[in-house]
């Protein structure tokens, strides 16, 4: 139950501080709204080409692994 409130409350102060922020935001929104929709896009490209990275690197873990298997296998 208290973990529930202090995450509530988290939540509150980060809302008001997102709000705050908008209030005060020195840009005007579209200008704000186009920064952050370029941002996001790098962001998301950088996200996409790690999780590639890490999937090639995996892939080839899983495929090493198998062939271990595979021929510790045929040795039995």
């Amino acid at each position: 139950m208290k973990n529930c409130s202090v995450f509530r409350s988290a939540l509150l102060v980060f809302a008001l501080g997102v709000f705050t922020g908008l209030l005060i935001a020195p840009r005007k929104g579209e200008e704000t709204r186009k920064i952050l929709r370029e941002r996001m896009e790098e962001y998301c490209d950088s996200t996409c080409g790690f999780i590639s990275e890490k999937t090639a690197e995996v892939k080839k873990q899983a495929e090493k692994y198998a062939e271990k298997l595979k021929k510790n296998m045929e040795e039995s």
